[in-house]
């Protein structure tokens, strides 16, 4: 059994993505911006709970999704990093899982099919 205690941030106020991108705000109207970081951030959830369904239905196609939803999972934080509220250090364990998956799943091939 494992134990993980999470401290919440202290800082009052909003947590979370603040719906902007330090590289799109300089070329798309904010509303624009809102839309395609919804839309990647669903991407990332559909491909990583798609990932697990497959799975669980013993497909070997879920490398694949995986791969692609950590990979989705990386632009999505490049893009919005610095948006995310209070402080971005705390969403340093989203890329750190995604790097993970793709060297694990990639480069060191595991786990294995059988």
């Amino acid at each position: 059994m494992f134990l993980v205690y999470v401290k919440l941030p202290e800082d009052e106020g909003y947590f979370g993505w603040s719906r902007k991108s330090w590289l799109l705000d300089r070329f798309l109207d904010d509303k624009i911006v809102k839309i395609i970081g919804i839309v990647i951030w669903i991407l990332v959830l559909i491909g990583f709970f798609g990932s697990g369904i497959v799975i669980l239905v013993k497909h070997e196609s879920w490398r694949i999704i995986d791969i692609i939803a950590s990979f989705i999972s990386l632009f999505a934080f490049f893009l919005f990093w610095n948006e995310l509220k209070p402080k971005p250090k705390y969403f340093i364990l989203g890329p750190i899982i995604s790097i993970v998956n793709i060297i694990a799943l990639l480069i060191v091939k595991w786990p294995t099919d059988t």
